[in-house]
């Protein structure tokens, strides 16, 4: 779904189960579905990608950005680069949260699963910075908001593990998660919900709604949508 669109660029509120980039084998794909409506996006970048700036895991749902043309792509990537993108998040986590942290640990690759990552030595791996505020809590399940500038792979969901705080329905680190009923969730809850530039000539702020398959969650729990 298109958020936003200007002469530079698009805002998309990707599903969750949606990939980002086109895969080796035929498939929808938010990259896919973007060629499709603007092929001038195959000029730049790369084919996997089209005019997307950065990406969501498939299971994340919530704000992607591409660039419009070539111009726009090297603007934009240079913002992230710069850290003048701050995105925040949505997530439902594991356990009590009770106060906001930051997590600083570095993040590297599994050294046995390049699909997974893990937190890292000090002095080795990506440095990440994740914002961790409390929203609304029931004991078992916490709902909470995090903000970042950094954009190591899986940062949020390591980073939430890392301190006890599973991303809920996340299969590759919460190992104990808590029960929310049958059958377990098709994707975990973690949703990209804004970015904000720090830099005049892109919009302010770009806000995705609330990711409707949550409502079910929170009608549950008593939990008002987050407007």
């Amino acid at each position: 779904v298109e958020l936003y669109a200007d002469d530079d660029l698009i805002a998309i509120d990707k599903p969750a189960g949606l990939p980002t980039t086109v895969g080796r084998a035929p498939g929808a794909s938010v990259a896919a579905a973007l060629l499709d409506r603007y092929p001038g996006m195959a000029a730049f970048g790369d084919a996997r990608h089209a005019g997307l700036v950065h990406r969501l895991d498939t299971g994340t749902s919530g704000l992607l950005l591409a660039a419009r043309h070539a111009a726009a792509h090297a603007r934009l990537r240079a913002a992230f680069a710069g850290k003048q993108v701050e995105k925040t998040y949505l997530a439902v986590v594991g356990g009590h949260v009770a106060d906001a942290t930051v997590v600083t640990t570095p993040l590297d690759r599994h050294p046995r699963s390049r699909r997974r990552m893990v937190v890292a030595r000090a002095d080795r791996g990506w440095p990440a910075r994740t914002e961790i505020m409390p929203l609304a809590s029931d004991g078992t399940l916490s709902v909470v908001a995090l903000r970042m500038r950094t954009g190591v792979t899986h940062q949020i969901r390591v980073h939430l593990a890392s301190i006890g705080h599973a991303v809920l329905g996340d299969a590759l680190y919460a190992t104990n998660g808590p029960d929310v009923g049958s059958p377990r969730p098709a994707w975990h809850y973690l949703h990209a919900r804004a970015v904000t530039f720090d830099t005049p000539d892109l919009p302010t702020g770009i806000v995705t709604p609330f990711p409707a398959h949550w409502r079910p969650l929170f009608a549950t729990r008593g939990w008002d949508p987050i407007a």
